[in-house]
């Protein structure tokens, strides 16, 4: 099952196994609404978990290729400021590695990236669902316009089933 990543306007980032791009939006809703964000497939899923003393997940490291991924998909303007600060590093012969190593200008250009990204994001125009029931349940409960279209066909159908529809068309009314 193809794993996608998708970042949302605050920054956050949902990683999620599902069946298409539709599905990783929809099982992602579980955290928060992730509809009209920027998503693509992730060509691999490689992360290193531990545990700390409380028994918590503690993300240890990121696959190299994935780690890649993210940054260029989801914060560019981040990893611009990385590149920039390791290329000031290397010419001064510091451990670009190091955060301790960063000079006050240079922890200031990544937090301005940092600071950019955060507004860089918007949320593409989406489809609204059917019914003004529909519309207002979004509203509510921030829900996915597809989950709620979902619901929306299930009961138009139900209510379909109730009702004794004639076979011949002219005869409805």
């Amino acid at each position: 099952m193809p794993v996608f990543l998708v970042r949302s306007i605050s920054g956050q980032l949902g990683i999620v196994a599902a069946r298409n791009k539709l599905d990783a939006v929809e099982r992602l809703d579980e955290f928060t609404n992730f509809e009209g964000c920027p998503i693509r497939e992730l060509p691999e899923l490689m992360l290193l978990l531990d545990t700390d003393d409380q028994g918590e997940f503690t993300l240890e490291h990121v696959g190299e290729e994935m780690d890649e991924v993210i940054r260029q998909f989801a914060y560019p303007l981040v990893e611009k400021a990385f590149v920039d600060v390791l290329n000031q590093q290397e010419t001064g012969h510091r451990d670009p590695s190091d955060r301790n190593e960063r000079t006050p200008a240079q922890k200031e250009l990544i937090r301005k990236a940092v600071e950019a990204e955060r507004e860089r994001v918007r949320r593409k125009r989406i489809a609204e669902p059917l019914t003004e029931r529909g519309r207002e349940i979004k509203r509510q409960l921030d829900l996915p316009t597809s989950l709620v279209r979902k619901q929306e066909r299930r009961m138009a159908r139900a209510i379909l089933k109730r009702k004794e529809v004639p076979k011949d068309p002219r005869k409805r009314h």
